[in-house]
């Protein structure tokens, strides 16, 4: 975890949540585990205050808690990763609307801003917003609003969530078990969900006329006693994040292979892929490549449109293997061919990609070509970079030294003698692809986090 990281972290949460969450997060990711008491006395906020931080960070999933060994207590800690991902909220929100429409969009969007909720308080929250809008009836309205979440569920795009508690944290020392207390459950979508209802924007009739509350809940109301529980009680839902990444990573690798061949190609691409996620029982993006894919079964997920004869897939799959990028590998010749997709190679490609748009931007197209050509040979001399990017000498040294003091490039000593004399001396450039990643990726944090501050100055200046 870098200070760059630290710093957006804090910068999220203060724009999302206040000064008081803030503190307690930044606390928490500089010192990791930590009780009340050493919370409280880090960021000089009372305990009941601290608790109240505490449970908000747990209800967006942002804390984790797990028993002491001891047994007497609870440390708390925050994920910098979970933290990090409110950037990207905008992101999630739009796919849903690719994927699902206006409703996923707004169901997405008040499941972000909940961080976990009941299906029925989002079936009703959603169903409120469109009635007003579109001015439907009720029951059409919970209809589809309750389908299109069925259907995000079923998508994996949401996830059950099992709701945290320190009692069962603490169970755990008692029974020998010190993992981490989980947070998310296993997919299933419970029976009772059926009897779920809408019948319009209920609070906004009665705010309109108190006399439609039944006599019985207006005592409630008055004596202060609490309402009929739900009956998904306890059922709580949130994002899942790894899907969402999962379709973002599968959409780069159809732009990629657009780019690269042609939109049959990335229909094609676009079909293993899918293929892929229906047959692979990991869905995680640590997966290196899919289950082998075999070419009998591609016809029941190829699109209708273009129609793709056998020798034209034929055609496009060794295309892609063939391809540098490696977005497949054969792995069988058993049922007319089996193939696999190479996530890890194509990840690896998509990076490459990147930073070479970046230096092409940031320097030249000459740079460009120097950096690509310490890609491909990976160890050269001055001399030999300038007699094979055909560049003049002095321009090419001008080139090499201004990537190295962007650390875009390395630079290796390796002394003929023991005196290490200059003439003596061979000086070898390469590229690091992964540390020039982590570099950029550092400097990305650093930029999320000025443009964060700014933005939140700007937004005080001008309240």
């Amino acid at each position: 975890m870098s200070k760059q990281q630290v710093r957006l972290a804090s910068l999220l949460l203060e724009e999302a949540f206040g000064d008081q969450v803030e503190a307690v997060g930044t606390y928490l990711l500089k010192n990791g585990g930590s009780n009340l008491g050493e919370i409280s006395k880090g960021t000089g906020l009372q305990i009941n205050k601290v608790k109240k931080c505490l449970v908000v960070l747990i209800q967006h999933q942002l804390a984790l808690f797990e028993p002491h060994s001891s047994g007497k207590y609870v440390l708390y800690s925050v994920s910098v990763e979970s933290v990090q991902l409110r950037g990207r909220f905008p992101r999630y929100i739009l796919a849903s609307r690719e994927l699902y429409g206006q409703i996923g969009e707004l169901i997405c969007e008040y499941i972000l801003h909940q961080g976990r909720t009941l299906m029925s308080q989002c079936i009703n929250r959603v169903a409120e917003r469109l009635e007003v809008t579109l001015g439907a009836a009720p029951a059409e309205v919970s209809k589809v609003v309750k389908t299109k979440f069925v259907g995000m569920v079923e998508g994996q795009y949401l996830t059950r969530v099992k709701p945290p508690s320190t009692e069962s944290a603490l169970g755990q020392v008692n029974s020998g078990d010190s993992a981490r207390t989980p947070i998310f459950g296993k997919f299933e979508l419970p029976s009772s969900l059926t009897a779920i209802k809408y019948t319009g924007n209920k609070r906004k009739r009665d705010e309109e006329d108190p006399g439609n509350q039944p006599s019985s809940k207006r005592a409630k109301k008055n004596t202060g006693e609490g309402e009929e529980k739900p009956v998904d009680d306890g059922v709580f839902w949130s994002v899942n994040f790894d899907n969402f990444h999962q379709h973002f990573q599968d959409k780069a690798i159809v732009s990629a292979v657009r780019e690269r061949v042609d939109e049959t190609a990335a229909c094609v691409m676009r079909s293993l892929l899918r293929m892929a996620i229906n047959l692979s029982q990991d869905k995680s993006l640590q997966t290196k490549s899919s289950p082998t894919l075999y070419k009998g079964r591609m016809a029941e997920y190829l699109p209708d449109k273009p129609k793709l004869s056998e020798m034209d897939l034929e055609h496009y799959l060794k295309a892609l293997t063939d391809d540098q990028a490696h977005f497949l590998s054969k792995e069988d010749d058993s049922g007319g061919g089996g193939y696999a997709v190479d996530y890890q190679q194509c990840a690896q490609g998509l990076c490459q990609a990147t930073v070479e748009g970046i230096v092409r931007e940031r320097f030249s197209s000459k740079c460009l070509r120097v950096f690509r050509l310490l890609l491909v040979k990976r160890v050269l001399e001055q001399k030999q970079v300038v007699d094979m990017a055909m560049i003049p000498s002095k321009e090419a040294r001008e080139l090499l030294y201004s990537l190295l003091a962007e650390n875009f490039i390395s630079l290796q000593e390796i002394p003929r003698t023991m005196d290490y004399a200059p003439s003596r001396t061979f000086y070898l450039f390469s590229v690091n692809l992964p540390s020039v990643a982590r570099l950029l990726l550092e400097r990305t944090y650093q930029a999320l986090g000025n443009i964060v501050s700014r933005r939140m100055f700007e937004m005080k200046t001008h309240k």
